[in-house]
Protein backbone atom coordinates (compact mmCIF):
# COMPACT_ATOMS: atom_id res chain seq x y z
CA UNK A 1 0.00 0.00 0.00
CA UNK A 2 1.46 3.38 -1.06
CA UNK A 3 0.07 6.57 0.49
CA UNK A 4 0.71 10.28 0.29
CA UNK A 5 -1.13 13.50 1.17
CA UNK A 6 -1.09 17.08 -0.12
CA UNK A 7 1.52 16.43 -2.85
CA UNK A 8 3.81 14.41 -0.54
CA UNK A 9 4.05 17.24 2.03
CA UNK A 10 2.15 15.89 5.05
CA UNK A 11 1.27 12.78 7.04
CA UNK A 12 -2.37 13.64 7.46
CA UNK A 13 -5.96 13.58 6.29
CA UNK A 14 -7.83 10.57 4.92
CA UNK A 15 -4.80 8.48 3.93
CA UNK A 16 -3.41 8.83 7.46
CA UNK A 17 -6.60 7.69 9.19
CA UNK A 18 -7.03 4.80 6.76
CA UNK A 19 -3.40 3.83 7.36
CA UNK A 20 -3.86 3.77 11.13
CA UNK A 21 -6.94 1.59 10.78
CA UNK A 22 -5.07 -0.88 8.54
CA UNK A 23 -2.12 -1.06 10.96
CA UNK A 24 -4.43 -2.17 13.75
CA UNK A 25 -6.91 -4.30 11.82
CA UNK A 26 -5.22 -5.56 8.63
CA UNK A 27 -1.56 -6.00 9.58
CA UNK A 28 -0.87 -8.17 6.53
CA UNK A 29 -0.60 -5.00 4.42
CA UNK A 30 2.88 -3.52 4.03
CA UNK A 31 2.35 0.22 4.17
CA UNK A 32 4.60 2.88 2.64
CA UNK A 33 4.27 6.66 2.86
CA UNK A 34 5.91 8.99 0.35
CA UNK A 35 7.33 12.37 1.42
CA UNK A 36 9.27 15.21 -0.11
CA UNK A 37 12.62 16.21 1.31
CA UNK A 38 12.61 17.94 4.74
CA UNK A 39 9.02 16.97 5.63
CA UNK A 40 8.59 16.31 9.37
CA UNK A 41 7.86 12.59 9.74
CA UNK A 42 8.08 12.41 13.54
CA UNK A 43 4.37 11.56 13.80
CA UNK A 44 4.62 8.62 11.39
CA UNK A 45 4.06 5.22 13.00
CA UNK A 46 7.28 3.20 13.12
CA UNK A 47 5.56 0.29 11.36
CA UNK A 48 5.28 2.44 8.22
CA UNK A 49 8.11 2.57 5.70
CA UNK A 50 8.89 6.15 4.60
CA UNK A 51 10.08 6.74 1.03
CA UNK A 52 11.58 9.92 -0.45
CA UNK A 53 9.69 11.34 -3.45
CA UNK A 54 11.64 10.81 -6.70
CA UNK A 55 14.08 8.36 -5.13
CA UNK A 56 14.76 5.04 -6.85
CA UNK A 57 12.69 3.31 -4.18
CA UNK A 58 9.85 5.70 -4.98
CA UNK A 59 9.88 4.92 -8.71
CA UNK A 60 9.70 1.21 -7.95
CA UNK A 61 6.99 1.63 -5.30
CA UNK A 62 4.63 3.92 -7.24
CA UNK A 63 4.61 1.55 -10.19
CA UNK A 64 4.34 -1.72 -8.27
CA UNK A 65 2.13 -1.10 -5.20
CA UNK A 66 -1.17 -2.97 -5.26
CA UNK A 67 -3.06 -0.02 -3.70
CA UNK A 68 -2.40 3.72 -3.94
CA UNK A 69 -4.19 6.25 -1.72
CA UNK A 70 -3.95 10.03 -1.74
CA UNK A 71 -6.16 12.98 -0.77
CA UNK A 72 -5.72 15.41 -3.67
CA UNK A 73 -5.48 15.45 -7.43
CA UNK A 74 -2.46 13.68 -8.88
CA UNK A 75 -1.10 14.16 -12.38
CA UNK A 76 0.16 10.66 -13.31
CA UNK A 77 2.73 12.10 -15.74
CA UNK A 78 4.29 14.53 -13.25
CA UNK A 79 4.71 11.85 -10.55
CA UNK A 80 6.24 9.39 -13.03
CA UNK A 81 3.45 6.87 -12.66
CA UNK A 82 1.94 4.69 -15.34
CA UNK A 83 -0.90 2.65 -13.86
CA UNK A 84 -0.21 -1.04 -14.23
CA UNK A 85 -2.66 -3.91 -14.56
CA UNK A 86 -3.85 -4.96 -11.12
CA UNK A 87 -3.12 -1.63 -9.39
CA UNK A 88 -6.00 0.05 -7.57
CA UNK A 89 -5.92 3.82 -7.11
CA UNK A 90 -8.29 5.62 -4.71
CA UNK A 91 -8.38 9.41 -4.55
CA UNK A 92 -9.94 10.05 -1.13
CA UNK A 93 -10.13 13.87 -1.52
CA UNK A 94 -9.39 16.29 1.32
CA UNK A 95 -12.79 17.56 2.29
CA UNK A 96 -16.33 16.59 3.01
CA UNK A 97 -19.11 19.06 2.32
CA UNK A 98 -17.69 22.11 0.52
CA UNK A 99 -18.99 25.64 0.93
CA UNK A 100 -17.07 27.03 -2.05
CA UNK A 101 -17.71 25.67 -5.54
CA UNK A 102 -15.14 23.17 -6.79
CA UNK A 103 -13.92 21.26 -9.84
CA UNK A 104 -16.19 21.54 -12.92
CA UNK A 105 -18.22 24.37 -11.33
CA UNK A 106 -15.14 26.63 -11.38
CA UNK A 107 -13.43 25.17 -14.44
CA UNK A 108 -13.00 28.63 -15.98
CA UNK A 109 -10.95 29.72 -12.94
CA UNK A 110 -8.94 26.54 -12.44
CA UNK A 111 -7.05 26.86 -15.69
CA UNK A 112 -6.15 24.35 -18.38
CA UNK A 113 -3.30 22.70 -16.44
CA UNK A 114 -5.40 21.77 -13.40
CA UNK A 115 -8.35 20.64 -15.50
CA UNK A 116 -6.13 18.38 -17.60
CA UNK A 117 -4.61 16.93 -14.42
CA UNK A 118 -8.03 16.41 -12.81
CA UNK A 119 -9.40 14.58 -15.84
CA UNK A 120 -6.31 12.32 -16.03
CA UNK A 121 -6.58 11.65 -12.31
CA UNK A 122 -10.26 10.72 -12.56
CA UNK A 123 -9.58 8.45 -15.52
CA UNK A 124 -6.95 6.53 -13.51
CA UNK A 125 -9.08 6.43 -10.36
CA UNK A 126 -10.83 3.23 -9.22
CA UNK A 127 -12.60 4.68 -6.19
CA UNK A 128 -13.85 7.92 -4.68
CA UNK A 129 -15.63 8.18 -1.33
CA UNK A 130 -18.36 10.27 0.25
CA UNK A 131 -20.04 10.78 3.60
CA UNK A 132 -23.19 12.55 2.42
CA UNK A 133 -25.77 12.46 -0.36
CA UNK A 134 -24.85 16.05 -1.24
CA UNK A 135 -21.17 15.16 -1.80
CA UNK A 136 -22.03 11.97 -3.70
CA UNK A 137 -24.02 14.05 -6.19
CA UNK A 138 -21.15 16.53 -6.52
CA UNK A 139 -18.66 13.78 -7.33
CA UNK A 140 -20.95 12.29 -9.97
CA UNK A 141 -21.69 15.63 -11.61
CA UNK A 142 -18.56 17.76 -11.12
CA UNK A 143 -15.43 15.56 -10.85
CA UNK A 144 -15.14 14.26 -14.43
CA UNK A 145 -15.51 10.80 -12.86
CA UNK A 146 -17.72 7.86 -13.76
CA UNK A 147 -16.17 5.14 -11.58
CA UNK A 148 -17.19 3.62 -8.27
CA UNK A 149 -18.23 5.90 -5.38
CA UNK A 150 -18.15 4.24 -1.98
CA UNK A 151 -20.79 5.79 0.27
CA UNK A 152 -18.71 4.78 3.24
CA UNK A 153 -18.06 7.98 5.13
CA UNK A 154 -14.69 9.74 5.23
CA UNK A 155 -11.75 8.21 7.19
CA UNK A 156 -10.59 11.43 8.79
CA UNK A 157 -14.05 11.80 10.37
CA UNK A 158 -13.87 8.40 12.10
CA UNK A 159 -11.94 9.96 14.99
CA UNK A 160 -14.92 12.24 15.72
CA UNK A 161 -16.93 9.19 16.77
CA UNK A 162 -14.16 7.70 18.93
CA UNK A 163 -14.83 9.69 22.09
CA UNK A 164 -12.48 7.52 24.14
CA UNK A 165 -9.56 8.82 22.07
CA UNK A 166 -10.44 12.47 22.63
CA UNK A 167 -9.06 12.67 26.18
CA UNK A 168 -5.65 11.37 25.09
CA UNK A 169 -5.64 13.79 22.15
CA UNK A 170 -6.59 16.65 24.45
CA UNK A 171 -3.75 15.83 26.81
CA UNK A 172 -1.31 15.75 23.87
CA UNK A 173 -2.48 19.06 22.36
CA UNK A 174 -2.62 20.85 25.72
CA UNK A 175 0.86 19.62 26.63
CA UNK A 176 2.22 20.58 23.19
CA UNK A 177 1.03 24.20 23.58
CA UNK A 178 1.39 24.40 27.37
CA UNK A 179 -2.32 25.11 27.85
CA UNK A 180 -3.65 24.87 31.43
CA UNK A 181 -5.69 21.66 31.46
CA UNK A 182 -8.79 23.38 32.89
CA UNK A 183 -8.98 26.01 30.12
CA UNK A 184 -11.57 25.92 27.36
CA UNK A 185 -10.16 26.00 23.84
CA UNK A 186 -11.32 28.28 21.02
CA UNK A 187 -9.91 27.33 17.61
CA UNK A 188 -9.67 30.09 15.00
CA UNK A 189 -9.12 28.50 11.59
CA UNK A 190 -9.90 30.78 8.64
CA UNK A 191 -9.16 29.96 5.02
CA UNK A 192 -6.58 31.81 2.90
CA UNK A 193 -6.81 34.85 0.64
CA UNK A 194 -4.97 34.83 -2.65
CA UNK A 195 -3.01 37.97 -1.72
CA UNK A 196 -2.00 36.38 1.65
CA UNK A 197 -3.29 39.45 3.49
CA UNK A 198 -3.66 39.15 7.27
CA UNK A 199 -6.19 41.96 7.47
CA UNK A 200 -9.32 39.72 7.41
CA UNK A 201 -8.01 37.74 10.41
CA UNK A 202 -7.48 40.64 12.78
CA UNK A 203 -9.83 39.75 15.62
CA UNK A 204 -9.56 41.91 18.75
CA UNK A 205 -8.89 39.07 21.17
CA UNK A 206 -8.65 41.36 24.19
CA UNK A 207 -12.35 42.04 23.62
CA UNK A 208 -13.36 38.56 22.44
CA UNK A 209 -11.64 36.37 25.05
CA UNK A 210 -13.50 37.81 28.08
CA UNK A 211 -16.77 37.29 26.20
CA UNK A 212 -15.88 33.64 25.57
CA UNK A 213 -14.91 33.26 29.23
CA UNK A 214 -18.36 34.50 30.19
CA UNK A 215 -19.93 32.18 27.62
CA UNK A 216 -18.09 29.12 28.98
CA UNK A 217 -17.80 30.32 32.59
CA UNK A 218 -14.14 29.24 32.36
CA UNK A 219 -10.73 30.51 31.34
CA UNK A 220 -10.16 30.41 27.57
CA UNK A 221 -7.11 29.80 25.37
CA UNK A 222 -7.21 30.59 21.63
CA UNK A 223 -5.34 28.56 19.01
CA UNK A 224 -4.83 30.30 15.68
CA UNK A 225 -4.49 27.91 12.76
CA UNK A 226 -4.08 29.50 9.35
CA UNK A 227 -4.47 27.59 6.10
CA UNK A 228 -1.43 25.50 4.97
CA UNK A 229 -1.01 27.98 2.08
CA UNK A 230 -0.07 30.57 4.74
CA UNK A 231 2.78 28.59 6.31
CA UNK A 232 5.42 31.12 5.23
CA UNK A 233 3.50 34.16 6.49
CA UNK A 234 4.55 35.94 9.70
CA UNK A 235 1.58 35.46 12.05
CA UNK A 236 2.94 37.52 14.95
CA UNK A 237 0.65 40.54 14.25
CA UNK A 238 -2.35 38.28 14.90
CA UNK A 239 -1.12 37.10 18.29
CA UNK A 240 -2.27 40.35 19.85
CA UNK A 241 -3.35 39.23 23.30
CA UNK A 242 -2.25 36.91 26.10
CA UNK A 243 -3.72 33.46 25.62
CA UNK A 244 -3.48 33.43 21.80
CA UNK A 245 -1.11 30.81 20.37
CA UNK A 246 -0.11 30.02 16.77
CA UNK A 247 -1.02 26.42 15.85
CA UNK A 248 -0.66 26.82 12.08
CA UNK A 249 2.04 24.15 11.93
CA UNK A 250 0.23 21.55 14.02
CA UNK A 251 0.20 18.38 11.93
CA UNK A 252 -3.44 17.31 12.22
CA UNK A 253 -6.49 19.57 12.03
CA UNK A 254 -8.78 16.70 13.04
CA UNK A 255 -7.12 16.46 16.44
CA UNK A 256 -7.61 20.18 17.05
CA UNK A 257 -11.28 19.87 16.13
CA UNK A 258 -11.65 16.94 18.55
CA UNK A 259 -10.36 18.93 21.51
CA UNK A 260 -11.57 22.48 20.87
CA UNK A 261 -14.75 23.74 22.51
CA UNK A 262 -15.66 26.20 19.75
CA UNK A 263 -14.53 26.92 16.19
CA UNK A 264 -14.33 30.28 14.47
CA UNK A 265 -13.82 30.18 10.70
CA UNK A 266 -14.94 32.09 7.63
CA UNK A 267 -15.31 30.08 4.39
CA UNK A 268 -13.63 26.83 5.41
CA UNK A 269 -15.48 23.51 5.20
CA UNK A 270 -14.26 22.82 8.75
CA UNK A 271 -17.56 24.44 9.74
CA UNK A 272 -19.30 21.24 8.64
CA UNK A 273 -16.70 19.07 10.39
CA UNK A 274 -17.24 20.73 13.75
CA UNK A 275 -21.01 20.64 13.30
CA UNK A 276 -20.78 16.85 13.01
CA UNK A 277 -19.23 16.71 16.50
CA UNK A 278 -21.99 18.91 17.88
CA UNK A 279 -19.76 21.80 18.89
CA UNK A 280 -20.42 25.51 18.32
CA UNK A 281 -19.12 27.25 15.20
CA UNK A 282 -19.12 30.98 14.51
CA UNK A 283 -18.32 32.60 11.17
CA UNK A 284 -16.18 35.75 11.17
CA UNK A 285 -15.88 37.12 7.64
CA UNK A 286 -15.09 40.79 7.26
CA UNK A 287 -14.78 40.49 3.49
CA UNK A 288 -17.85 38.36 2.84
CA UNK A 289 -19.17 40.80 0.24
CA UNK A 290 -15.93 40.73 -1.78
CA UNK A 291 -14.78 37.14 -1.22
CA UNK A 292 -17.17 35.30 -3.52
CA UNK A 293 -15.75 32.24 -5.20
CA UNK A 294 -19.25 30.90 -5.74
CA UNK A 295 -21.00 29.06 -2.92
CA UNK A 296 -23.16 25.97 -2.72
CA UNK A 297 -25.14 27.44 0.17
CA UNK A 298 -26.38 30.93 0.97
CA UNK A 299 -24.91 32.16 4.23
CA UNK A 300 -28.37 32.78 5.64
CA UNK A 301 -29.21 29.10 5.03
CA UNK A 302 -26.27 27.87 7.13
CA UNK A 303 -26.77 27.02 10.82
CA UNK A 304 -23.73 29.09 11.85
CA UNK A 305 -24.02 32.70 13.11
CA UNK A 306 -22.17 35.15 10.84
CA UNK A 307 -20.30 38.28 11.99
CA UNK A 308 -18.82 40.78 9.52
CA UNK A 309 -16.94 42.92 12.06
CA UNK A 310 -15.96 42.98 15.74
CA UNK A 311 -19.19 44.65 16.79
CA UNK A 312 -21.23 41.85 15.20
CA UNK A 313 -18.87 39.19 16.61
CA UNK A 314 -19.34 40.64 20.09
CA UNK A 315 -23.11 40.39 19.63
CA UNK A 316 -22.95 36.83 18.25
CA UNK A 317 -20.87 35.59 21.21
CA UNK A 318 -22.99 37.37 23.79
CA UNK A 319 -26.30 36.06 22.42
CA UNK A 320 -25.27 32.54 21.36
CA UNK A 321 -28.05 30.02 22.05
CA UNK A 322 -26.92 26.37 22.22
CA UNK A 323 -30.38 24.84 21.82
CA UNK A 324 -31.25 26.94 18.79
CA UNK A 325 -27.84 26.25 17.23
CA UNK A 326 -28.04 22.47 17.77
CA UNK A 327 -31.52 22.32 16.27
CA UNK A 328 -30.39 24.17 13.13
CA UNK A 329 -27.28 21.97 12.79
CA UNK A 330 -29.31 18.75 13.07
CA UNK A 331 -31.74 19.90 10.39
CA UNK A 332 -28.92 20.96 8.06
CA UNK A 333 -26.99 17.68 8.40
CA UNK A 334 -30.02 15.42 8.19
CA UNK A 335 -32.16 17.18 5.58
CA UNK A 336 -30.03 19.60 3.55
CA UNK A 337 -26.90 17.49 2.95
CA UNK A 338 -28.13 14.06 4.15
CA UNK A 339 -25.02 13.16 6.14
CA UNK A 340 -24.45 9.45 6.79
CA UNK A 341 -21.14 9.40 8.69
CA UNK A 342 -20.99 6.80 11.47
CA UNK A 343 -17.29 6.35 12.29
CA UNK A 344 -16.70 3.25 10.14
CA UNK A 345 -15.36 4.77 6.91
CA UNK A 346 -11.89 3.20 7.12
CA UNK A 347 -13.42 -0.20 7.84
CA UNK A 348 -15.51 -0.05 4.67
CA UNK A 349 -12.54 0.96 2.53
CA UNK A 350 -10.62 -1.99 3.97
CA UNK A 351 -13.52 -4.21 2.94
CA UNK A 352 -13.28 -2.79 -0.59
CA UNK A 353 -9.55 -3.62 -0.59
CA UNK A 354 -10.27 -7.20 0.47
CA UNK A 355 -12.87 -7.94 -2.21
Amino acid sequence: VACWAYSFKQYSCNPRYLTEYLLENDPEYEIYWIFRKNVDISEVDKRIKCVRFKSLEYYILINSAEFLFTNARTDPFSIYWHKRSGQKYAMLWHGGIPLKQIEKDVEDRLGFSYTRKAKADSKACDLMITGSRFQANLIREKFWYDGEILESGIPRYDIFFNRKAHEAIKEKVYRHYNIPIGNRLVLYAPTFRRNHSLEPYNIDWETAIPLFETMFDDKVTVLLRLHPNMLKVDTSPLLNAPGVTDATRYHDMQELLCVCDLLITDYSSTMFDIAMIGKPCLLYATDVDEYDRGYYFRFDSLPFPLAKDMSELTHVISTFNYDEYNSKVREFLEKTVEMFEDGHASERIAEWMNR
